[in-house]
């Protein structure tokens, strides 16, 4: 069978042909090369997973995928009452409790660290809840040369970010050093959850929330390449590899207590880039305070030396013509 193309017909082909089908052939194109990618840990390492724009920016969540139901809030009142209560008499609220930094145990040293830490994780009554999507982006430990310090968590721009534990948000604001918008909680049994790279934050300091709460919503703020958790674990600013205590695989704790070696933390607590920052700060300043003392002891040896030779010229006596 054959068609011929004649008159309107022709002249609507010659149009599709000019301009609609390479503007799509180009937009095809365009969008192939922006992708995102995301490893998924427990298939194979090489195995990766392209999302297209739409889906990094949010649009599409059809890769998310969530089994796990989110905890609804306390009662303003009731969380109001119980954070009150813990913060009055609670040793664990009462050392180092600020809102202002992300790191506060300034004043606690490795060294006062015992050399077995037993933490019980839940009591009777309290709610346990990992954020998780499906995906683990970068696990702990080195990454490109450097410590990574937390879990790089698979999520999407708008998912939900719940707190782990039952406790205190003790920092709930943009974070200049790389976190971007980012929530702390300080937990009943002492460890405390930082959570980075959130589009919004959904919690205030000193709200009391249960695990499995939400304190914000994922997103790519700070320093971040693409929408993802950073989950951090810590024990008096020491960091902890949630693998310690949680098993991905069955979604449920290992154990309601965790036991930890002192040698299992590292002696180095802080961002490496915070403490180049401190140390440059310090030399800046000292530096500065020898330059200045040495131009003054240069300026003061001037002084002298012009004085001495005024004095001199005074006291020289001018010879008498014969």
């Amino acid at each position: 069978m054959v068609f011929k193309i004649t008159g309107k017909k022709k002249v609507i082909v010659i149009v599709l042909f000019l301009f609609v089908l390479p503007s799509q052939i180009f937009s095809m194109t365009f969008q192939n090369k922006k992708k995102d990618t995301v490893i998924n840990i427990f298939s194979k390492d090489s195995t990766i997973k392209t999302l297209t724009n739409k889906e990094v920016a949010g649009t599409k969540k059809s890769t998310s995928t969530k089994n796990w139901i989110t905890t609804s809030p306390l009662p303003r009142d009731s969380a109001n009452n119980i954070a009150v209560k813990l913060l009055s008499e609670s040793d664990v609220y009462k050392d180092a409790w600020s809102g202002a930094a992300v790191f506060v145990y300034e004043q606690f040293t490795y060294a006062n660290l015992p050399d077995t830490i037993k933490i019980p994780l839940i009591n009777k009554g309290q709610r346990f809840q990992l954020t998780w999507y499906g995906n683990l982006n970068f696990k702990y430990g080195m990454r490109w040369g450097r410590m990574h310090k937390g879990l790089d968590l698979y999520l999407q721009t708008g998912d939900s970010v719940v707190s782990t534990f039952d406790g205190i948000v003790r920092y709930a604001r943009f974070n200049s050093g790389g976190f971007g918008n980012c929530v702390v909680v300080r937990h009943t049994n002492g460890l405390e959850t930082v959570y980075g790279h959130l589009s919004k934050i959904m919690v205030t300091e000193n709200q009391y929330v249960q695990g499995g709460e939400t304190v914000g919503l994922g997103g790519t703020t700070g320093n971040s390449t693409g929408p993802h958790l950073h989950f951090e674990t810590r024990y008096k600013d020491f960091t902890i590899d949630p693998e310690m205590y949680y098993d991905f695989k069955t979604g449920a704790l290992l154990s309601d207590t965790l036991v930890l070696n002192k040698s299992k933390l590292s002696a180095e607590r802080y961002p490496s880039s915070s403490v180049k920052s401190k140390r440059s700060r310090r030399s800046r300043y000292t530096s500065k305070g020898r330059s200045t003392k040495k131009v003054s002891n240069q300026t003061s040896k001037k002084n002298t030396k012009t004085a001495v030779r005024k004095k001199a010229s005074t006291n020289t006596k001018k010879p008498t013509k014969k």
